[in-house]
């Protein structure tokens, strides 16, 4: 296939610059970049009259089952409002699911999104989770949460009456983990196609040692990539005392070059530095954090360490949606109020950066994304040039970021096929989708309410936990 006249983002040793040429795609490749490249015999041929050619965006980290349950929070501190979410996703179905994960697909690559890394909390339904990712050919890294420990059962300041026993009884056992994850690697793991598993510890305060090392050495038997969520909230941090978590998850070798490391917001120095000696990747969720008021992402700190940054929209019941150029947006303007000094801001290069070449290294498939050049993954979004002004590369580079509702994402590329064309997604047939969901709109509003009420009672021993603990150090 051979893209002609597009105006292609490229990145040299003096930033991101916009040129004004033709690219060629040998089945999943990028095989060639260049101006003037002449079609070859039955070659398939677009002219994209001067659109603008960008690298796909990565979503690394998002939770899919939250898009059939958005809007049923205004926000509370995590701890709180997770007794929500969780009762939640308990309620749906694999039907359901399959519908959430395809809005979700839907909505990243009408705003440019190629890859996800999905955490999916309910093993139950990973599986119709998996499918429709493997129908529909979008790129992405399944990481299926492993846990065995309850927020009660960790968190300073709650009264946990429950035995051990007793809390197990929620949990997969270790070997019912283990059997799950051989069979999902067996049907799902691609890493030559578009899936892949990735290793999906919920975080390490929420696994105990076994379950830990069991995690590692499936990391280690299959090759897999760690995810798990870190240092959310101050709660949190409070209460793993004098224990470092990021020394807990570093002790199972679970930290390395391919873990990523979700939120992050709450690490000491030590932490950071151990994060940087390890060569992890930090993931920032800029809406869900502020939505949820869990504190403001130390960005320079993590810079100043060489520790990359990626960037996720997380779940869609706090407060996001998965428009990357967007969470982008937010979180640059978010890193400027925090930097008293505006040299240190973040420049445009290392902030793209973060929604694309970052993204393509937690994802860590062998072909990388992220940029587009000759060797990398066909994964490619291409704006309306008729949707920005773009008068210099400067200006379009800014309008691309700080602009973002103006874009209009024209065409999809994942792995070298169109997955959304002339505004019209392939992958899935969209109207049906929505006509689905309109038609379950009776049966959800049933099922969530009474989810809701039945997180009721437990959400208010965490309230009064929090409120208890948190006026008491203020």
């Amino acid at each position: 296939m051979l893209l002609k006249n597009g105006k292609v983002l490229q990145i040299n040793k003096d930033g991101i610059v916009f040129n004004h040429i033709d690219i060629r795609i040998d089945g999943q490749i990028i095989h060639e970049t260049g101006s003037m490249l002449i079609p070859h015999e039955n070659e398939e041929y677009i002219d994209l009259c001067g659109d603008i050619v960008l690298p796909g965006m990565v979503n690394s980290h998002y939770h899919s089952y939250t898009n059939v349950i958005r809007g049923t929070s205004w926000g509370e501190p995590l701890e709180i409002w997770s007794s929500d979410t969780v009762n939640l996703g308990g309620i749906l179905s694999g039907e359901d699911m399959e519908l959430s994960v395809a809005l979700g697909i839907c909505e990243m690559l009408r705003s440019g999104v190629t890859a996800c890394v999905d955490h999916l909390p309910h093993l139950k339904t990973a599986h119709n989770a998996a499918e429709i990712y493997s129908k529909s050919g979008f790129r992405a890294g399944l990481a299926p949460m492993l846990h065995n420990i309850r927020d009660c059962d960790f968190l300073h300041g709650m009264k946990n009456e429950s035995s051990e026993q007793e809390t197990k009884k929620y949990f997969p056992s270790i070997e019912e983990y283990m059997s799950f994850y051989d069979d999902f690697i067996r049907h799902f793991h691609s890493p030559e196609g578009t899936l892949q598993v990735i290793l999906g510890v919920n975080s390490p305060q929420r696994a105990d040692a076994e379950l830990l090392e069991a995690s590692s050495y499936m990391s280690d038997k299959y090759g897999l990539s760690v995810h798990c969520h870190l240092l959310e909230t101050r709660w949190q941090q409070m209460s793993s005392g004098n224990n470092s978590i990021i020394e807990k998850l570093d002790s199972f070798r679970l930290l390395k070059s391919n873990t990523s490391l979700a939120h992050c917001i709450w690490l000491n120095e030590k932490e950071m530095d151990i994060v940087a000696h390890r060569r992890s990747v930090v993931v920032s969720n800029p809406a869900s954090n502020l939505f949820l008021g869990s504190g403001i992402f130390p960005a320079h700190e993590y810079i100043r360490r060489d520790i990359p940054i990626a960037l996720g929209s997380d779940g869609s019941n706090c407060g996001t949606n998965h428009n990357m150029l967007e969470i982008l947006r937010l979180f640059l303007l978010m890193q400027r109020n925090n930097q008293n000094d505006y040299r240190l801001w973040i420049d445009s290069m290392t902030a793209y950066a973060m929604v694309t070449k970052n993204g393509s290294n937690v994802l860590n498939f062998p072909v990388p994304s992220g940029f587009i050049e000759t060797g990398y993954a066909a994964d490619l979004a291409i704006a309306d040039k008729n949707s920005v002004l773009g008068i210099t590369d400067l200006s379009l580079m800014n309008e691309l970021i700080f602009h973002t509702p103006a874009v209009k994402i024209k065409h999809v590329l994942v792995n070298g096929k169109f997955l959304m064309k002339d505004s019209k997604i392939t992958a899935i047939d969209e109207d049906a989708l929505r006509n689905e969901l309109s038609e379950r709109k009776s049966y959800l509003k049933k099922s969530i309410n009474k989810a809701l009420v039945k997180a009721t009672s437990e959400k208010q021993i965490y309230r009064s936990a929090y409120e208890k603990l948190f006026q008491k150090s203020e």
